[in-house]
């Protein structure tokens, strides 16, 4: 696993591209999409964005295959969905789940299996960069 996180400074020179940016996503225009299939020469990545505050926001991720853009999926205003009750449970079945979020969907799609009560982006330790600060590029002016 390889992340290659962007710091506010190369976000800002993202945005001020005059290409806007696909749908669903604040900075991933066509021309990026192109890009990253070129580079990975026709290997699998998960291109991923999130953007979070005071615990909402939203995320969106792109998968990456056989040379070209092949999934994509977002979702805004994220708040933690509450456990289907046992109610729930037990009229619809266990299958009534929440829905999987784009990072988690994304990572199944590369292979990444849940475990137990972590789902994929848990079974990665995905939490451990949770912000910029996490990866050691935050607090600088």
């Amino acid at each position: 696993m390889v992340i290659v996180p962007l710091d506010e400074q190369r976000l800002d020179v993202l945005a001020m591209s005059e290409e806007g940016p696909l749908e669903g996503f604040t900075y991933l225009t066509a021309t990026m999409a192109g890009e990253i299939a070129k580079a990975l020469n026709g290997g699998r990545a998960l291109y991923i964005e999130t953007d979070y505050f005071g615990g909402m926001g939203g995320q969106s991720a792109a998968l990456f295959e056989s040379g070209g853009l092949a999934w994509t999926d977002n979702e805004s205003n994220l708040t933690p969905a509450p456990e289907p009750s046992w109610f729930s449970r037990l009229v619809h079945g266990q299958d009534n789940q929440r829905r999987k979020s784009p990072i988690s969907s994304g990572l199944a799609r590369l292979g990444v299996l849940p475990e137990g009560d972590s789902d994929e982006f848990d079974r990665l330790g995905l939490g451990r960069f949770r912000s910029l600060d996490d990866l050691g590029l935050g607090g600088e002016d």
